[in-house]
């Protein structure tokens, strides 16, 4: 929710006059730092379990926000997004650890998927409050006060539901309270076959555990075992790749380039109407997932982005008027097409991949790396884009194109973990796994 505040306010006269030319590249900058930071702390809070650092991370966006809302100085706004960026730091990268390690593996896609649904969500609420204060210029500084305000609802709510959800399973294992797990596993599984369940996870935890205990064991294992470091590159790999696909520009800028052609009231409706699309979008990952796999999404959503993309510098440079409302009408369609190819697939998929490919000792730390080269990625184009922008109108977008193009190739080379045990993912990577004729993941006989 907090780029898509971004986005909106920085659409506003009334903002770029409050702070001053070039608060919004600085801004941004602010924003990932700070999350790095809160990735960074991500690893260090594993011994806190799960819900604990996602409660922590709600209460400091619920301060931080309002320290920003009412900041009458470009320091304090700057410190209070950067202390919105500490927090969601700590609640990203945990988020899908959590739900994948509560869900069963039928339907673990599906599940995770939701974290990825309600930032549409809260994206929606954000462009919704921000078109209603477009249309009332009395407003003055309160039209982007507003709009940076309304995120305190989401973690509000949160903060009050994790309360009560249930620990992870898998982290009381980890930490030898197998009867606690047993009872929670017992209260969220409607299978018979949950006790053989839990026996694997008691076996494969404690036996992890045994020869890797700590966090600091658990980093030193992230870089000495090559099977787990080349599990941090791929996923690295991937976080990277979806703030690169040309999403991560469009969600933080795209009401400076639609600014180009339309109206700041257009520019409005258009992000509220995307913000929609979004979850219509979103939805087709919880459908899709657990059906055809996460690969098979990956790498359609990059070779629809890409033919995106392209259409998108072709349109606007084969246009005799570049300022003609049916060429931004016809631009809009393009990049509403995709976000289509990007929701279900780099946008919903990469937290849940992520979210899976690591054995429960160094889980934590190493989905805290990972998700860090998002925000690595957000600085560098967070940085570049504008410029390149500026110089290259819309045929930046061709370098997106070559960006999806090579994300591909790439993505179509990772194993398939749909319908893997969480504890078997160590088999899949060490190719004990055998692809089943209805593209399922089975061990393969010894």
């Amino acid at each position: 929710m907090n780029s898509a505040t971004f986005n909106t306010v920085n659409g506003f006269s009334t903002w770029n006059t409050f702070f001053g030319d070039g608060s919004c590249t600085k801004n941004n900058a602010t924003i990932v730092c700070a999350s790095v930071l809160g990735n960074v702390n991500t690893g260090y809070t594993d011994k806190w379990g799960r819900k604990l650092p996602l409660g922590i991370g709600a209460i400091f966006i619920i301060g931080f926000t309002f320290m920003q809302t009412f900041a009458n100085d470009y320091l304090t706004h700057v410190l209070g997004r950067g202390g919105i960026g500490l927090g969601q730091g700590l609640m990203l990268p945990i988020g899908p650890i959590y739900l994948g390690e509560l869900a069963p593996k039928e339907i673990r896609g599906t599940m995770m998927s939701f974290w990825q649904l309600f930032y549409s969500v809260g994206a929606l609420l954000s462009y919704l409050v921000g078109l209603i204060t477009t249309n009332q210029p009395y407003l003055g500084n309160w039209q982007w006060r507003w709009v940076i305000l309304c995120q305190v609802l989401a973690p509000i709510i949160f903060f009050i539901c994790i309360g009560f959800c249930p620990e992870s399973p898998r982290w009381l294992i980890l930490k030898g309270r197998k009867d606690e797990a047993r009872v929670i596993l017992h209260k969220i599984r409607a299978d018979e076959d949950v006790e053989a369940e839990i026996e694997e996870m008691i076996e494969v935890i404690e036996r992890e555990h045994a020869q890797n205990p700590g966090v600091f064991a658990a980093y030193k294992m992230i870089f000495t075992q090559w099977n787990i470091a080349k599990r941090l590159l791929m996923a690295m790999v991937i976080n990277f790749g979806q703030q690169a696909t040309g999403q991560n520009s469009l969600n933080n800028y795209s009401s400076q380039i639609y600014k180009t052609i339309f109206s700041q009231n257009n520019v409005a409706i258009i992000n509220v109407v995307n913000s929609i699309c979004g979850i219509l979008f979103t939805l087709n990952s919880t459908i899709f997932v657990d059906r055809v796999g996460r690969i098979t999404l990956f790498v359609g959503g990059a070779i629809g982005m890409a033919i995106c993309t392209a259409l998108a510098a072709i349109v606007y440079d084969t246009a005799s008027d570049k300022k003609s409302y049916s060429l931004g009408v016809g631009l809009a369609v393009i990049l509403f097409i995709f976000i289509f190819f990007y929701k279900p697939t780099w946008g919903a998929t990469t937290w849940i991949y992520t979210g899976e490919i690591f054995p429960i000792v160094v889980r934590a730390q190493a989905v805290g790396i990972a998700t860090q080269t998002q925000n690595i990625a957000s600085l560098i184009l967070g940085q570049v884009f504008p410029i390149m922008f500026t110089d290259w109108s819309f045929n930046v977008f061709l370098f997106f194109t070559a960006v999806n193009v090579l994300l591909a190739i790439i993505i179509w080379f990772y194993p398939e973990t749909r319908g893997v045990m969480l504890e078997e993912v160590d088999d899949l990577f060490d190719k004990k796994v055998a692809q089943g004729a209805d593209g399922s993941n089975k061990k393969a006989e010894a």
